[in-house]
């Protein structure tokens, strides 16, 4: 018999690798830190922001600006009803005294909201605590900015704050009269003297302009600590 010769063949393994990515992790990037310029007193313009104060001035400030003068008539103040409308018994309908009684249509009010007064109490310190924290926050976001306001007419003045405001309401900090009288019927452009802004103009306000040589003002009427 004739040997058959196997021949062995070599099995070779393919061995699959699995590739490994590398993660590369972002480099924290150093976030541009605002300096406050050193004409600035850091008491006015860097404090820390503390929203629970501002919403507990905004709420005082709105319930002080309430007028309260709501009046109603009470049974008292309706005229008529004079005499009692019939006898007490005998007719087989309730009893009544008046017919300006709160349950008869025409009469007076059970409970009228007269006068009310919604006048709240609130210390200066916590106003201008409140103030200076929403210079400060709009300051460090870029939304207050500080300009030279020159004299070049009603028209031009107007024309260059609806320019820069765009469509965003703002708010124009000055003593300059030029500048009210070019915004006065402005729609979303609200002027204010340094000494007679408040907490609802900031926080309604978009974009701040203050004029810098109203910054002295600034400065007695929020830093002197009174």
């Amino acid at each position: 018999m004739a040997t058959e010769k196997i021949k062995k063949t070599a099995v070779k393994k393919v061995v699959k690798t699995k590739k490994v990515t590398k993660v590369v992790k972002p480099k924290k990037v150093a976030e541009p830190k605002t300096t406050l310029s050193s004409n600035l007193n850091p008491l006015i313009w860097d404090v820390k922001m503390n929203p629970d104060l501002v919403a507990q001035v905004i709420y005082v400030q709105q319930s002080n600006a309430r007028q309260g003068n709501a009046h109603a008539k009470t049974r008292a103040d309706v005229s008529g009803g004079g005499r009692k409308p019939w006898k007490q018994k005998g007719t087989g309908r309730a009893r009544h005294g008046s017919i300006r009684s709160p349950i008869w249509r025409g009469g007076g009010v059970t409970f009228p909201p007269n006068w009310r007064n919604w006048e709240r109490k609130i210390n200066k310190q916590m106003v201008k605590k409140a103030i200076c924290m929403l210079l400060s926050e709009r300051l460090k976001s870029g939304s207050l900015e500080f300009i030279n306001v020159e004299s070049k007419g009603t028209k031009a003045v107007r024309e260059g704050l609806v320019t820069q405001f765009g469509k965003d309401r703002g708010l124009v900090i000055t003593d300059n009269s030029e500048v009210k009288m070019a915004v006065s019927n402005v729609e979303r452009i609200d002027y204010s003297t340094p000494s007679v802004f408040s907490v609802a103009n900031l926080v309604r306000a978009k974009k701040i302009l203050v004029d810098n040589s109203v910054l002295n003002i600034i400065d007695e009427r929020l830093g002197n600590g009174k």
